[in-house]
């Protein structure tokens, strides 16, 4: 606390301002007054995007997998994307969802929580008339009408396609399983968090020649809390990402040619005895006739087996595999 101000030092001040020693003008702040804005911290807006290598890696393989698999309910090509990750409070994503609206709610069991799936209207008509036989050209009046019984068939074919898709991109990460609980058309009914609860939105564009619309997946923290260290590892695996790529690999690796060594057992001899060897001599081995002879695969022992005959041919049986590791 500093020193409190003697009279005359208050008297000195004083006189002073009056006669102008006393600069008063206040400084100009090192801001621009224009830049500043109010916040409000009752009403505040959260939006930042995120660096989740986990989650973007799902992300990735589910963008591919739903474009294969869309295409192929469609029989026309889909271009999905995937885009950068984003956090938000839960009332501001329901809030910038259009009505009427195809969003679905789901659950990732083991994990707790529900989770939400949303289709944008138009993709919603796009898709029904396709599988109707129509084109998908033609514009269909989104605003004021609810979707009707026929149309919410056949999108949940769709729903259920991207939740299987879904539950492949989590196997490399945390083997999860999408549980399918109700669809909603008016976000309002879907409020399956607190509002100012914050949610993380993974966003993917969807071009279908000259349509273009936005599916959204919504996780809520506390979802992906007990996955939080294995989404934020920068090194995932995933053993059956690419199934058709493993099974190549398994029969190039089944087709290869190995070499297999049934030696017969091993005899020590001196120079001496070898020249004098004649015919009808016997050299004994180290092995007993009724033992199992080892089989070397590639030189690396890894079977024992017994030597026979099988319809006319010499064979060897295995009697047991051998892992020396």
């Amino acid at each position: 606390m500093g020193e409190i101000l003697s009279q005359e030092e208050i008297d000195a001040l004083l006189s002073g301002l009056d006669e102008g020693a006393v600069d008063t003008t206040p400084e100009k702040p090192p801001y621009d007054e224009e830049e500043i804005k109010p916040f409000d911290f009752r009403n505040y807006t959260i939006a930042a995007r995120l660096k989740v290598p986990g989650l973007e890696v799902i992300n990735d393989y589910f963008a591919r997998g739903f474009r294969g698999a869309l295409s192929s309910m469609l029989r026309e090509v889909v271009d999905i994307v995937a885009l950068p990750v984003k956090m938000e409070r839960f009332k501001d994503f329901l809030n910038r969802i259009p009505v009427p609206t195809s969003l679905h709610l789901f659950r990732l069991e083991p994990l707790r929580g529900q989770c939400l799936l949303n289709l944008e209207s138009r993709l919603v008509f796009a898709f029904v008339e396709r599988f109707l036989g129509g084109t998908g050209r033609r514009m269909t009046k989104v605003e004021g009408r609810e979707f009707t019984p026929i149309e919410q068939r056949l999108i949940r074919r769709v729903v259920d396609v991207a939740l299987a898709e879904l539950e492949k991109a989590w196997r490399g990460i945390h083997p999860v399983k999408p549980r399918y609980i109700r669809s909603e058309i008016n976000p309002q009914f879907a409020r399956v968090l607190q509002p100012d609860e914050t949610v993380v939105v993974c966003s993917f564009n969807l071009e279908l020649e000259d349509l273009r619309g936005e599916l959204l997946l919504c996780y809520g923290l506390g979802t992906l809390q007990p996955v939080k260290a294995k989404l934020y590892s920068p090194f995932q695996t995933d053993e059956d990402a690419d199934p058709y790529w493993r099974q190549q690999l398994e029969e190039v690796i089944r087709s290869v040619v190995v070499e297999l060594v049934a030696p017969l057992g091993s005899a020590t001899v001196s120079g001496r005895e070898l020249l004098d060897l004649a015919v009808d001599d016997i050299i004994e081995l180290d092995t007993q006739i009724d033992e199992p002879l080892p089989v070397y695969v590639e030189g690396v022992k890894k079977i024992l087996g017994e030597l026979g005959l099988y319809r006319g041919h010499k064979a060897l049986k295995v009697v047991d595999l051998v892992n020396e590791g």
